[in-house]
């Protein structure tokens, strides 16, 4: 792929055409050539030539057998035409001089190697003539100040949204729906099969455009997972992104190695490296919907504090759960705001306390939900307000927006409209919207937009620089790797690995490897009682199913009983390891992958032989610093075994980080590792230790 080397630059032109010739342009009923005629007739494009060899005319305007014979410079053309035609209608778009071709037509490399080997000959040719493509099997580009439009009606006044989607549906009924309700989109994109331009390219694009201030993305795939995390990561510091990443399953499954391995799927990467990217991560339309209604009308934050009011109060109790539920917090007032409050509220059936219960009297006086949100606007020990009408319409609309604009707020602020009918909720939305306001057919959702926005301004808040591994350093050289790979072994034993991970830091167990019964007795002596005795060697990368591990042995003639029983399952291979015993009973699981897309990636999560079970662990991209190794660690569902617990200490949180810290650098450092697995790591006395290790390598 051609390296962009600066892509605002190269792209930026492609934007606004002077000229378009519409390839397949038709003046029939029915067919998709008449259908983007009266778009671009209706958006007012100027210089519009359609290209049909039946038709001399096509809806009024002058038709063109053959690109060739329009006598003007086209600057762009879309291609309408059938699969079987689209080759020639490159050369005769790159013989015209046309700098960008978008193919909308379907039926190349998804349907197989015939159709990738036809997109590879279309952009061979248009390379050879400095011409881009976008496609094919899109819709092309949506550019509002440029009259550029999709097949749907949306809006023709520019705004501040930039669209990039691998999905022509997806592009189009977004901006379509989203526009019918007042948000303005900058720019467009729908990359179809992206036999060129992909929709990294574009992302890199829209993240310099100056007319672009927030982005929403629908993925299926990319060929370069590293770029497009760094590209996000650098893109979120000042500009949010929303991502809708499709085909998350079918990914997931694949043989693994290692417990790692097992419990890193595709969703986990792509939401791992989205988060830690600083990328806001939805999982359908209508989240994508509810998180821009936000992004695009809400500043952001300070705080996670949310002051709810509401009409309903069995509502606002729910409402409460689910904040909380979404990492939010509910606090309690100051004292001053509740002194306000309980002066402009009826003596009964309302609480001044958060929330806050505006009661029936709200139905009744819907100039109680302005009071409230003049009031809570100014109240220090919130952040954010989220509204629950019991009415709505222009009533409700016009109550809100005066007091926003009396208060001077510079809070974020969402409304639930639960009034009315299903209809009426529709006419509510754009209504709304219009105003500024960020509204929603039920609380759950509009506290969901807020937790969205609140992860987002956290994430700007918190992020470090993306430092790589240091250039000066030099990767340790591992002896256990290099005989490993000598002898083309795919997995290094026990002892192995440890080496591995004692070479980076990384606190392991004492322990010795022994090949008989004298150097068993010697290792005995030199860890001393009480320890643990396992069998080591790469095929026994689950001793513990396979009766292979003796803990808590105390003296020697236990531990010579051990030795017997492993030496008979042994037979001639492998040795046995003499281990200092650990004493923990928390058990957790640190571990590496190298995924196709993204590359190293670190994993955490809960440990022992029930990994897989409860399958609670967080992911982030490598290299991973301190504040992504905090993220981790306070993700994971089962947090709370690391806080003190029945006279166990707090785990060494920092020193755990630093575990995930080195486990990247190795995955950077040292390419021929695929797959790390300690598991266990035992926190004794708060402190983190290896306990047992695996290592799988890429031969």
């Amino acid at each position: 792929m051609k390296v962009l080397k600066n892509i605002f630059a190269e792209l930026d032109p492609i934007f606004h055409p002077k000229s378009l010739a519409l390839i397949g342009a038709s003046g029939k009923p029915g067919k998709i050539g008449r259908l983007f005629m009266e778009r671009f007739l209706d958006t007012g494009f100027r210089e519009l030539y359609p290209v049909n060899t039946g038709e001399g005319e096509v809806l009024g305007v002058k038709a063109y057998p053959n690109i060739l014979d329009i006598p003007y410079p086209v600057d762009m053309a879309l291609v309408l035409t059938p699969t079987g035609s689209a080759l020639q209608a490159v050369k005769e778009c790159t013989a015209k001089g046309v700098k960008l071709i978008v193919i909308t037509t379907s039926g190349f490399g998804e349907t197989g190697e015939k159709g990738k080997a036809l997109e590879r000959e279309m952009v061979r040719i248009a390379r050879q003539h400095g011409t881009r493509i976008i496609g094919p099997n899109c819709v092309g580009i949506y550019c509002p100040s440029a009259r550029l439009t999709f097949v749907l009606e949306a809006g023709k006044e520019p705004g501040s949204v930039g669209v990039v989607s691998q999905s022509g549906f997806f592009a189009d009924y977004l901006t379509f729906v989203a526009s019918a309700n007042g948000i303005r989109f900058s720019k467009a994109i729908s990359c179809g099969n992206e036999a060129d331009l992909k929709a990294i390219d574009f992302l890199e694009y829209l993240g310099e455009d100056p007319e672009t201030e927030m982005i929403v993305a629908y993925m299926e795939g990319v060929t370069d997972g590293r770029r497009l995390y760094n590209l996000s990561r650098e893109i979120s510091r000042k500009k949010p992104i929303i991502v809708w990443k499709g085909g998350m399953t079918p990914g997931g499954a694949h043989a693994a190695g290692s417990h790692t391995g097992a419990l890193a799927g595709s969703r986990r990467v792509w939401e791992g490296a989205l988060r830690q990217a600083g990328v806001v991560s939805v999982r359908s339309f209508e989240e994508v919907l509810d998180c821009l209604y936000t992004f695009y009308l809400q500043p952001l934050p300070k705080g996670r504090r949310v002051a709810i009011m509401s009409g309903p109060g069995s509502t606002a109790v729910a409402t409460t759960d689910s904040c909380i539920e979404l990492g939010l917090e509910v606090p309690r007032l100051s004292a001053r705001t509740v002194k306000r409050l309980r002066e402009v509220l009826p003596p009964v059936g309302v609480s001044a306390h958060n929330p806050v219960d505006l009661g029936l009297a709200s139905v009744v006086g819907p100039h109680l939900y302005g009071d409230a949100v003049r009031i809570l606007a100014k109240d220090e020990n919130t952040d954010m307000m989220l509204l629950i009408g019991g009415v709505g319409g222009e009533r409700l609309c016009t109550i809100v927006a005066e007091a926003l604009a009396e208060a001077h707020t510079k809070k974020p602020l969402v409304v639930a409209v639960m009034a009315g009918t299903t209809q009426s909720l529709g006419r509510d939305i754009p209504l709304f919207l219009d105003r500024g306001i960020s509204v929603y057919p039920e609380p759950l959702r509009g506290a969901k937009a807020l937790s969205r926005l609140w992860e987002y301004a956290r994430s700007r808040q918190r992020r470090l620089p993306v430092r790589e591994r240091a250039r000066h350093r030099i990767p340790p050289r591992i002896g256990a790797v290099e005989e490993a790979l000598r002898q083309n072994r795919k997995v290094l034993s026990e002892h192995e690995s440890k080496e591995v991970l004692r070479s980076y830091g990384i606190p392991v167990t004492r322990e010795k490897e022994t090949y008989d019964k004298a150097g068993f007795k010697k290792g005995l002596s030199e860890i001393g009682f009480p320890l643990v005795i396992k069998a080591n060697g790469p095929e026994f990368t689950h001793k513990t199913e396979q009766g292979l591990v003796y803990l808590d042995i105390r003296n020697e003639k236990e531990a010579m009983a051990a030795f017997g029983q492993i030496m008979q399952k042994l037979g001639r291979g492998g040795s046995v390891l003499v281990q200092e015993m650990i004493v923990g009973k928390r058990e957790l699981m640190v571990g590496l992958i190298r995924d196709e897309q993204f590359g190293p990636c670190v994993i955490f999560g809960f440990g022992g032989i029930f990994t897989e079970i409860f399958n609670d662990a967080s992911l982030r991209v490598a290299p991973v610093n301190k504040a992504d190794a905090l993220d981790m660690i306070g993700e994971v569902k089962a947090r709370n075994v690391l806080d003190a617990f029945r006279g166990m200490p707090p785990a060494d949180v920092d020193q755990l980080a630093d575990m995930l810290i080195k486990v990247g650098t190795i995955g950077l450092e040292q390419p021929h590792i695929r797959e790390i697995d300690i598991n266990p790591v035992l926190l004794s006395g708060g402190k983190p230790v290896a306990v047992d290790g695996l290592i799988v390598l890429d031969t």
